[in-house]
């Protein structure tokens, strides 16, 4: 982990390396951080939010294809942890520590890869994931208004 990271664990970007460039497009590379046993493809409409949960022990990697959200998260192993905020954008491979509360306030139609070393059956949701309210669905357009004009920056 990087030095920033050990004194307050949060959600950190990947990018692509050594992307391939052809005439007939793109390979983009990702280094994975964890060994990957399940991936689930998740679409989400603009204005849309998802998550609101964190996962008390596993690692997850999301790697977003089309689209931009507003990453929103928090870091539950430190009292009094701040909010933090982030834009997550179409090529990002974001990277979810365990215990870091996190929610995704969608700007644009998306799809991601969710890419997880362990279950994630939808019957055993409590199982891998906790929820955790950092933002009220009523405020998801609030979040999306405040942050637009930064956003366009």
């Amino acid at each position: 982990m990087h030095e920033e990271e050990i004194k307050e664990r949060r959600e950190y970007i990947v990018k692509s390396s050594a992307p391939f460039v052809d005439a007939r497009g793109r390979i983009d590379n990702y280094e994975m951080i964890f060994p990957v046993n399940m991936a689930n493809i998740i679409t989400s409409k603009a204005g849309s939010l998802r998550a609101n949960h964190f996962h008390p022990e596993q690692l997850q990697q999301c790697l977003l294809v089309t689209g931009k959200y507003i990453s929103v998260f928090k870091d539950l192993t430190l009292p009094g942890a701040q909010l933090r905020l982030q834009v997550i954008m179409a090529g990002d491979l974001s990277v979810m520590p365990p215990m870091v509360a996190h929610t995704m306030i969608f700007l644009e139609d998306s799809i991601l890869v969710n890419l997880v070393p362990g279950n994630r059956d939808h019957d055993k949701f409590g199982q891998h994931t906790v929820p955790y309210l950092l933002v009220k669905p009523e405020e998801t357009q609030a979040f999306i208004d405040k942050h637009k004009a930064e956003l366009s920056k």
